[in-house]
């Protein structure tokens, strides 16, 4: 029978070691005490290392079998759960540990992650800082709750939580980036460039580090900087095509537009469709003057599509459908102003409609849907335009509602993540534009980002939005909204179908 000696030997081995090397030590034990308690516990420590989650639950239920349940199995539990995206059986697996021991640090710390993932934070950070507060080297801990913090916009709180992190961990390069990402978004733009340096010079070709370092430069009016970290991930990364996005917009907008044309075309062989070198590659185009082969690959004229889909079953009108469908996002818990990283100004955003209780917004899936459908039916591109392209099946949907009052718009962007993109109506101000001159809380499609934008003429189209309408096009397509003046409101639901397909 092992003695404790060498049940905590194997353990720090599987917590610190190679798991390849904790198998070998693992496995002899195994073989001569399959029902022992302890070994099974450290047998399913190891199986979520290698990244088994379902086969950690099994040898846990074995352990169970042979001694037990104990606080420190049920936290295992838990992670595995997690790792499954069994989310509601996490959280009550963490919470069976604290039952049987209050002050379980690591079940707080899991049941806090767990609780962030399922959009509850309030509870999560509550929990979050008693794990700390028990175990001030709780790191795992104070990682959640500065990515909370940096969720929720409170990026003085997430720097101060990754210094502590730090503090108690040492320098990490990982913890350092998350410090630079809450210094830039706080505006500290020098401090945010020291962490990310600090970070590569423990990992000089971490790609997420090199590339937000480009970012930061780039902020801070650096573009040839910028362009020197884009071009070093690139080096470093051969294969990234992020990083060639960044070095062909970074170009873009320096003014190095045959540079910038030179990185689409490498970042579409590795990724071919990606809206963001699609839509650099536009915009270069059309600043070297090329503006048939920008029209081309654009597509603008026949991919942009207004449609009137019928009401979803169950409701009488679309004035019903929308009101229903207003009243679900006017009160979705997630609803926050000018949330970060997203072009919505003088307006509030939820984030994805179809996460947890869908409500109505479950009922405009499968509109979209079907919608999604029959406009690719209808689709009649010409030989070497690259949409559709490979078009993912089955659909994964992601949506979101936007809630603009008086002045409210949304900034040139494009959905990089994304194959079609689209936006339905369900509540419009009477200050719309009438046309003509007149296009106060339009759509409008063509216009890029201001820091690509020089004097040459940009051919755009603008579509006036009616209630129960909606838009799709490409996500490659910059689009905004016309500010709209008027004591009035406007809700548009965007959506995306994802580059990745449903599995």
């Amino acid at each position: 029978m092992p003695d404790r000696e060498i049940i905590e030997a194997l353990a720090e081995q599987i917590r610190s070691g190679d798991p390849v090397e904790a198998r070998r030590a693992l496995e002899p034990w195994l073989s001569r005490f399959p029902a022992h308690a302890r070994l099974g516990s450290l047998e399913a420590e190891l199986l979520l290392r290698e990244r088994r989650p379902g086969a950690a639950l099994r040898a846990l239920e074995a352990a169970n079998a042979a001694g037990g349940e104990t606080a420190g199995r049920l936290v295992c539990a838990g992670r595995c759960l997690n790792n499954l995206g069994r989310l509601g059986e996490a959280e009550e697996a963490f919470r069976r540990a604290l039952e049987l021991d209050a002050g379980h640090s690591p079940a707080l710390a899991g049941l806090g992650h767990v609780l962030k993932r399922m959009r509850r934070p309030d509870e999560a950070e509550a929990m979050l800082r008693r794990a700390i507060e028990i175990d001030p080297s709780q790191g795992g801990a104070m990682r959640t709750l500065g990515v909370l913090y940096l969720d929720g916009g409170r990026h003085e709180d997430a720097a101060g939580v990754f210094r502590r992190a730090l503090a108690a961990d040492g320098e990490d390069p990982e913890l350092l980036g998350y410090l630079g990402v809450a210094l830039h978004k706080g505006g500290r733009l020098a401090d945010a460039e020291g962490a990310y340096r600090r970070a590569l010079a423990l990992a000089p070709t971490d790609l997420g580090t090199l590339l937000n370092l480009g970012i930061t430069l780039q902020d801070a009016g650096r573009l040839e900087d910028a362009i020197a970290a884009y071009a070093e991930a690139a080096d470093c990364h051969p294969s990234s095509a992020a990083a060639l996005h960044r070095l062909a917009d970074a170009r873009l907008a320096a003014g190095h537009c045959m540079a910038a044309l030179e990185a689409t075309g490498k970042a579409l062989v590795l990724d071919p469709g990606h809206p963001s070198a699609i839509a650099a590659r536009i915009v270069a185009l059309q600043r070297l003057g090329r503006s048939d082969e920008a029209a081309f690959l654009s597509g603008m004229d026949r991919l942009v599509r207004q449609v009137d889909p019928d009401p979803p079953p169950g409701f009488e009108s679309a004035a019903a459908f929308n009101e229903a469908l207003v009243e679900h996002i006017l009160h979705h818990p997630t609803l926050a102003y000018e949330p970060d990283g997203h072009a919505t100004r003088l307006g509030r955003h939820t984030k994805d409609l179809l996460v947890g209780d869908k409500g109505p917004a479950g009922d405009l899936e499968s509109v979209i849907l079907e919608a999604v459908d029959r406009y690719l039916a209808s689709l009649d591109m010409p030989t070497g335009h690259p949409f559709p392209g490979t078009v993912p099946r089955p659909h994964r949907l992601a949506m979101w509602a936007v809630v603009m009052d008086t002045d409210g718009h949304q900034l040139p962007h494009v959905h990089p993540s994304a194959w079609l993109s689209g936006v339905y109506y369900p509540q419009l101000p009477a200050s719309l534009g009438r046309g003509g001159d007149d296009v106060a809380g339009w759509i409008e499609f063509g216009l890029p980002a201001e820091e690509f934008c020089d004097d040459a003429e940009v051919p755009v189209r603008l579509f006036r939005p009616r209630e129960g309408s909606m838009f799709l096009f490409p996500s490659y397509l910059y689009h905004r909204t016309i500010p709209f003046g008027g004591n009035a409101r406007r809700v548009s639901v965007a959506f995306d179908v994802l580059r990745r397909p449903a599995v």
